[in-house]
Formats: structure tokens, C-alpha cells, sequence
């Protein structure tokens, strides 16, 4: 297996790994850290579960959107309180 090179003879840097640091360059960082993913995932969980016994009870789908925003709301900064760093 040959290692691949430049046009002046020096070795590549290339990698499949995108951990390893290619041209002196850091990997790119994450768009959300997975505590943020897991509070975001909670609120989203929580908020469907207000909407969808707010439907069932009363009916009305505009009361259901409203209580399961207000429902993501809440439980967002509850769980960022929670949630430790």
C-alpha cells in the first residue's frame, strides 16, 4: 500500500478520520453540544405530551398548539436548570 503524495514528493495530508487534525486545521465544532440536543429532545417530548392531553380533553386544536408551546417553554428552562453542565 503506497502512501499518497504532493506533486513535490512530500507525504499527504489526507485522513478518513475526522478527528485527527488535517493542514494544521481543528475539526469543526458541533452545532449543539448533546447536553443542549438532550434539553432540546426533553422540551420537544414534553411539549407533544401537553399538546396531545390538551387535544384530547378539550378539543380544540389552536389550545392544544398554544398549551404545548407554552408546555416546550417551561420544561426547556426547567430541564437547562436540571440538567447539569
Amino acid at each position: 500500500m503506497s502512501v499518497p503524495t504532493n506533486p513535490d514528493g512530500t507525504a499527504s495530508a489526507t485522513s478518513c478520520d475526522p478527528g485527527v487534525q488535517v493542514g494544521g486545521q481543528a475539526p469543526p465544532a458541533p452545532l449543539l453540544t448533546t447536553r443542549a440536543a438532550l434539553i432540546l429532545f426533553g422540551a420537544l417530548v414534553a411539549g407533544g405530551t401537553v399538546a396531545m392531553l390538551t387535544y384530547l380533553s378539550a378539543g380544540n386544536a389552536a389550545a392544544a398548539a398554544l398549551a404545548g408551546l407554552a408546555g416546550a417553554g417551561v420544561s426547556t428552562t426547567a430541564l437547562h436548570g436540571l440538567i447539569g453542565h
